[in-house]
């Protein structure tokens, strides 16, 4: 069953939260007993911060998967530290800033539905467009391979999985063996841009994961979960692809 909350979807899964939007980029909230963790921010156009505390009121920790803006938008809506990877913040940076936000409204005011064809203006209806574009990044504090989110309930283990990005983590959800994954997977992934990696790094990336054997691995954007066999295909197609054409 999904509830709204505002601009929010938010949808209670197997011992987490699905946040959705029109953004079309999810975010996801896990509970613990005395603390909570969301997992990235979205391009923030509406009030996440709002859609959070009507689920919890824990202690919160917030992590970006990374830099990119429609996964960082959010953070400065909130007071805490924003849990991020080195090689990943001056992407953040950049995507927040003024130009980049800008650019982000722009293309939500003409926002397309790839199915329908339809344009639309997928803001809220109160956005404020200056207060947004000047938002900057939230505390960006650096987050590496190995660190632990221990939320009385729910652990949470940093993987380092380069590829999308220079700094793109994902998260392990240990008890439950589900794998938060950001853009390292999904039905495309972006490997072509100057903040990607070579794709031998990301083909080790695939190699690791799917070492891991989680349960579940879940995308910031595709509404399906992905299993071990997806992770195969996505390393068997990275290595037969013809990158010269």
């Amino acid at each position: 069953m999904s509830e709204m909350k505002d601009y929010y979807t938010i949808k209670k899964m197997n011992g987490y939260y699905r946040i959705g939007c029109a953004e079309k980029s999810f975010g996801y909230l896990i509970t613990g007993k005395d603390k909570a963790a969301l997992i990235d921010t979205g391009s923030g156009f509406g009030d996440l911060k709002s859609a959070i505390r009507q689920v919890t009121d824990l202690p919160l920790y917030i992590i970006n998967t990374h830099g990119h803006g429609d996964h960082t938008g959010g953070n400065a809506q909130f007071d805490e530290k924003i849990w991020i990877h080195s090689s990943d913040m001056d992407l953040c940076r950049q995507h927040c800033s003024y130009a980049m936000r800008k650019e982000s409204v722009e293309r939500a005011k003409h926002s397309k539905n790839y199915e329908t064809g339809e344009v639309c203006n997928i803001l809220p209806e109160d956005f404020d467009e200056e207060d947004y574009c000047t938002r900057g990044t939230g505390n960006l504090v650096p987050v590496k391979e190995g660190d632990i989110f221990a939320l009385d309930g729910a652990t949470l283990e940093i993987i380092f999985t380069p590829g999308h990005t220079q700094g793109e983590i994902s998260v392990l959800y240990k008890e439950k063996n589900l794998m938060f994954t950001g853009d390292t997977t999904g039905s495309f992934v972006w490997l072509f841009d100057k903040d990607s990696t070579d794709i031998v790094t990301y083909i080790k990336t695939l190699e690791k994961m799917i070492e891991l054997n989680a349960k579940e691995y879940i995308g910031a954007h595709p509404p399906r979960v992905m299993y071990l066999d997806d992770l195969l295909l996505y390393k068997h197609a990275a290595e037969e692809a013809d990158y010269s054409k």
